[in-house]
């Protein structure tokens, strides 16, 4: 088995698309760094322009909520005081820009980057299996290999793997891309040992989803013997299939893919869900669909022609 996954992994590594995937991150760190730490700077105390916008909006915030611009209660929504509206709904006095980059904000970008990349290392995967289907390679290595259960497991090790190594890696490329934009055009204050450890775990949760996912994504590839299929086929249930199942049977949420798997990652229930799981039986539901997925790939990989 460890000679199959060592071939494995170095056959993921010499793939041009993998090495394409490296490039496009490079190059989508470096430029975000780059021009991140051009538009920001640093609040220049002297001028204190922030800090005066901040106050300004504040005693207009005040006012406000002392009743001195007439605001009829009526538009007020529910369970909303008038401070509260004040500050969030009405207009002509928005909240101050903030110029400088703060190192807390990588939570945010990583909520998007986060897609992206599990989004890209679901179409290498399905690529992985598909182009090797497709090149007839699949043959050949069963004749060094005839152990077929072990050939599709050390497949979908290296995936998985590859996967949650490569999300992680990614995204501490673009840490190191922005730091130098919390260091000296904004602040890394805010960043303190307990952010840092939620950040990381944050990470490491949604790795294990990139994992689950790729691996996902692979077996339904080898299922339908074609990359295609597996892209097709999820972007069609999560774009097409799930909301208008979600319409049709709000209450079928708890099983839903996308509310488990924001959930997990998130740490909490999702705030549209309306029967939310919580962080663990969310997982545990995305891992048994993938087991799930994984066993047919299995027993219809045992059984198939691959001549």
């Amino acid at each position: 088995m460890r000679a199959l996954l060592g071939v494995e992994f170095s056959r993921i590594l010499a793939r041009r698309v993998t090495r394409l995937f490296a490039a496009l991150a490079i190059l989508g760190a470096v430029l975000a760094g780059t021009i991140l730490f051009v538009r920001s700077h640093r609040v220049d105390p002297s001028l204190n322009q922030y800090q005066q916008a901040s106050i300004a909006r504040e005693r207009e915030v005040a006012a406000c909520a002392r009743g001195e611009y007439g605001i009829d209660e009526s538009q007020i929504p529910p369970d909303t005081t008038l401070e509260q509206y004040c500050r969030e709904f009405a207009v002509g006095f928005p909240e101050a820009p903030d110029p400088s980059f703060h190192l807390s904000h990588l939570r945010t970008v990583f909520i998007g980057t986060n897609v992206i990349l599990m989004l890209l290392l679901m179409a290498l995967a399905a690529s992985f299996v598909g182009a090797e289907w497709h090149a007839g390679t699949m043959t050949t290595l069963l004749t060094w290999e005839p152990r077929r259960l072990r050939v599709l497991g050390a497949k979908l090790i290296a995936t998985a793997v590859f996967a949650f190594v490569a999300l992680l890696a990614v995204q501490a490329l673009i840490a190191l891309a922005l730091l130098p934009s919390a260091i000296f055009h904004g602040t890394t204050s805010d960043a303190n040992g307990a952010w840092i450890r939620a950040l990381v775990w944050f990470e490491l949760r949604a790795a294990v989803i990139a994992a689950l996912a790729s691996t996902l994504s692979f077996s339904i590839a080898s299922i339908g013997r074609n990359s295609a299929v597996a892209v097709g086929g999820l972007f069609g249930y999560m774009a097409v299939l799930e909301p208008i199942v979600r319409s049709a049977r709000p209450k079928w949420q708890p099983w839903f893919i996308y509310d488990n798997v924001a959930t997990f990652i998130t740490g909490h229930p999702v705030d549209f869900a309306i029967n939310g799981r919580s962080m663990m039986a969310a997982g545990g539901v995305i891992a048994a669909y993938t087991a799930l997925t994984v066993a047919v790939a299995m027993a219809v990989f045992k059984r198939r022609d691959v001549a």
